[in-house]
């Protein structure tokens, strides 16, 4: 299409691709500072299909508002499971949310509909390009789009990533929800070589009724799957229903462009050690919204000044954190059934349990570290570590400075 020649049939400050939480919160900010907006979502229904474990950090209460039946139950104990099966059952300040993940999104999808955002459901993303330095053309299956800006919220295999050549490395995710009887106030991580990219979970829904199984793994997920299910007892018989998703691991991707920027899972806005996003991208959305409504008032989109308002913000409040998850990730990655026994050992018999029980965090772990190299016990279990696997210093020094 020459310039001088499209035609459009909405014309928005912004487009959003994506109507998960990450596009559907951020929709309800930028309507809240009266900026006009539109969310492509390809799918029919908001929320679905169901690809999450739904556990996120007590945070999110003080972060937003939605309503209580949302909340399906609290943990307050967390048991971490060794290759062997050996364990140890860690409790703290933390107690975090079970969500009902589909009517969370769809909370809040709504909410910005309320507040007049445009929706265009069972709508796909196609490509997008510039008409000049303050307007994009946006192409979907349905209809052309005249924008300022374009916001990629559109997942791990994100397609506005992907115009500007960036690709998530992804890892492949097996749940299923089982009428099962278990801890109401336990959660419970699996280690295994089989699946070592993450780990395998049982999160509890209701009490004594259903609980959400499942992990990620990069080779054959529905074999482990099955390994793992038959690790905990469990028979198809009693299977609700099961979902399959892909998470994005790594550290955080460019996510600003010329009229472009991403947000969530597209930029790899993701814990390593969790798979978990939704503080992370919340605290994003934060950030981004002020953005979008400084560079509409100013005209503003290039690279630099949204780089300024929005990325280095970004990597300065969360990205710090998310280097330290990729770094536990790589170190648990490593440790063999012996050496997370060691741990659990040091975890019972020190003073590691009293540290790790006041200052654990999901989300930033940032402060319990430093807390734990103040602990000669963990100094030493640490040079015990970096002794035996001298050839990741380099990796995890890299991963630190870059």
């Amino acid at each position: 299409m020459e310039k001088s020649k499209v035609n459009f049939d909405v014309d928005v400050d912004v487009c959003i691709i994506g109507g998960s939480i990450a596009g559907n919160y951020l929709a309800c900010l930028l309507a809240e500072k009266n900026v006009n907006c539109i969310v492509i979502e390809e799918h029919y229904e908001l929320g679905k299909p169901f690809q999450c474990a739904g556990i996120i950090s007590q945070k999110i209460l003080t972060l937003l508002d939605f309503p209580d039946d949302i909340i399906l139950n609290r943990v307050h104990i967390a048991e971490i499971v060794a290759p062997n099966l050996v364990s140890i059952k860690m409790s703290g300040s933390e107690s975090p949310v079970i969500i009902d993940r589909v009517r969370f999104d769809a909370y809040f999808g709504c909410k910005a509909q309320g507040l007049g955002v445009k929706y265009y459901l069972g709508e796909k993303y196609l490509k997008h390009w510039a008409l000049s330095k303050t307007d994009v053309i946006i192409k979907t299956s349905k209809r052309i789009i005249k924008a300022r800006m374009v916001v990629g919220a559109d997942g791990p295999f994100s397609k506005v990533a992907a115009h500007f050549n960036q690709k998530n490395y992804v890892i492949p995710a097996v749940q299923a929800r089982f009428e099962m009887k278990y801890p109401i106030n336990q959660t419970s991580m699996y280690f295994n070589p089989r699946w070592k990219e993450l780990f395998g979970y049982v999160v509890p829904e209701k009490e004594g009724s259903v609980c959400r199984v499942g992990l990620a793994t990069k080779n054959h997920p529905n074999k482990a799957f099955q390994l793992f299910l038959k690790k905990l007892n469990l028979s198809s018989v009693n299977q609700i229903d099961r979902q399959g998703g892909a998470l994005p691991v790594g550290l955080l991707a460019p996510m600003v462009f010329q009229n472009t920027v991403l947000i969530g899972d597209s930029a790899c806005m993701v814990k390593a050690t969790t798979g978990g996003g939704i503080i992370m991208l919340v605290s994003a959305a934060k950030i981004l919204a002020p953005a979008i409504s400084l560079a509409i008032s100013q005209k503003n989109f290039s690279h630099n000044f949204l780089y300024h308002h929005y990325e280095r913000k970004v990597r300065k409040s969360i990205g710090r954190e998310l280097k330290l998850h990729y770094i536990i990730r790589i170190l648990l990655e490593a440790l063999a059934p012996h050496e997370f026994n060691y741990f659990f050992h040091l975890y019972t018999t020190t003073s590691l349990q009293n540290v790790i029980r006041e200052y654990a965090d999901m989300d930033f772990p940032l402060k319990l570290i430093k807390k734990l190299f103040q602990e000669g016990t963990f100094i030493r279990y640490v040079f015990y570590l970096g002794f035996k696997y001298y050839r990741m210093i380099p990796k995890v020094f890299s991963i630190l400075f870059k």
